[in-house]
């Protein structure tokens, strides 16, 4: 059956998309927005019943669509400059108290959207599960969810939790520092595993630092300083999980 093209800007659907690109109405409703054939196609494998509702372009052929928009109107909703066509609205999931995997992470302050897509892509290839957020940028932010490629609908995403909490359930809690022990000689077998990853400018905030049982960081040549915040999470996260195998 061909479903009648949405064209209307007051359409109350319509509305409501425009809406969510702001934060305080993704708190609202407890949804957000994301974008792109085969994000939408992953988010209804993965997760269908977090999918609220599908909407593609008038000139985009989607045989999953809830609704079509027509083309012009579509692209005023689109975020990405070349749009596929296709977007969903996708139900913001409740998420449990406490981490429960032998891996996660800490992230105090991360602040840019695409390093905090990319640490949570990594995060779930590198077998992370639960990641605990203290004063972020907001995960579900249009730029977070494309660039964290699905990764937001496979971690646990912790937005109360403390050191001291994670401390008390058993983890080991590691600290990238620029001050700290070479990750790749360092001594250590800890099996619950919670590494904190600091602000891009700042790093991590000292009274956190003061509470971590380890402090580590990554060797590096030449003149280089620093490492982006998202690769040296990544390079941390594969580390600690993998080192001993």
């Amino acid at each position: 059956m061909q479903i009648t093209p949405i064209v209307s800007r007051s359409n109350a659907l319509i509305k409501k998309i425009r809406k969510l690109r702001d934060k305080k109405y993704r708190e609202q409703f407890g949804e957000y927005v994301a974008e792109g054939k085969r994000w939408v196609s992953d988010a209804l494998r993965i997760c269908p019943k977090n999918v609220v509702a599908v909407l593609c372009s008038s000139d985009t052929r989607c045989e999953y669509a809830d609704f079509v928009i027509e083309a012009s109107l579509f692209a005023e909703l689109a975020d990405t400059e070349n749009s596929q066509g296709v977007i969903a609205v996708m139900r913001i999931p409740t998420f449990s108290h406490s981490p429960s995997g032998n891996h996660c992470l800490f992230l105090d302050r991360v602040r840019d959207p695409g390093n905090m897509g990319t640490i949570i892509r990594t995060a779930v290839a590198a077998g992370y599960t639960d990641i605990v957020l203290r004063d972020c940028v907001d995960v579900f932010n249009s730029k977070v969810i494309r660039s964290s490629m699905t990764g937001i609908l496979s971690i646990n995403l912790h937005f109360d939790s403390k050191l001291s909490d994670l401390k008390e359930c058993g983890y080991t809690v590691v600290a990238a520092d620029l001050q700290g022990e070479n990750i790749f000689e360092t001594d250590f077998a800890a099996q619950k595993v919670c590494l904190v990853i600091g602000n891009e400018a700042n790093g991590i905030d000292p009274l956190l630092l003061q509470q971590c049982d380890k402090t580590v960081t990554i060797p590096m040549e030449g003149e280089i300083e620093s490492l982006n915040a998202a690769v040296s999470a990544g390079i941390l996260m594969y580390q600690l999980k993998y080192r001993n195998r």
